[in-house]
């Protein structure tokens, strides 16, 4: 009867198969504020809507090019949320951080806005290039500010980044990601205070 027991464990442990641990990374970008020389906008409101971005950004697998066009996914590596949830709550946070509006609202508000702020992930990927010695990132954004009493765009405008990673792997691909969109969100803070002037 023992020797049964330990037969029926060991063959129900090699039954089980392991998954490896991913790690999890996150996109935490750091915006700086700046001085907002106009106040016209301060009597507007402002509704961010959700960003638009292909099914890739809505996953939380963490993806790279390699060779310039084939896509992978990391292995042992993913997002702590998807890049379309947290590109769109880290928009939402700087803008409301650089206080350049009366009231700034998420796209789940049902309040009136004076403006929208339509985004677009165009792209959001590390790169490896075809000698796998050297990778770079690229965020990619097109932007559109519309007024909505009239239903117009106002101002439309196009935000690309690149960047060279630290070390060739996905903890210096999200850390360049991660600076590149800082990046980004300081531009679009910038264009849109020049937008009320």
């Amino acid at each position: 009867m023992k020797y049964l027991w330990i037969v029926a464990v060991i063959l129900l442990s090699g039954c089980t198969v392991m998954e490896p641990h991913k790690l999890e990374y996150r996109i935490m970008p750091n915006v700086a504020i700046k001085k907002v020389d106009s106040l016209s906008c301060r009597e507007k409101s402002l509704k961010v809507r959700r960003v638009f971005s292909s099914s890739s950004f809505l996953s939380q697998n963490m993806k790279y090019v390699e060779n310039g066009n084939k896509e992978f996914s990391f292995t042992e590596s993913k997002w702590a949320r998807s890049p379309s949830g947290a590109i769109s709550a880290a928009l939402m946070n700087s803008i409301n951080k650089q206080n350049i509006f009366a009231h700034v609202s998420s796209f789940k508000s049902r309040s009136r806005s004076d403006l929208i702020l339509e985004t677009n992930v165009e792209d959001f990927m590390q790169y490896f290039t075809k000698d796998n010695n050297s990778s770079y990132v690229r965020v990619a954004f097109s932007m559109s500010l519309i007024d909505t009493r009239k239903n117009k765009v106002l101002k439309s405008k196009q935000f690309e980044k690149e960047l060279m990673v630290d070390t060739i792997d996905a903890k210096g691909g999200v850390k360049a990601l991660n600076k590149a969109l800082s990046e980004v969100l300081e531009e679009n803070n910038k264009w849109l205070m020049d937008s009320c002037k």
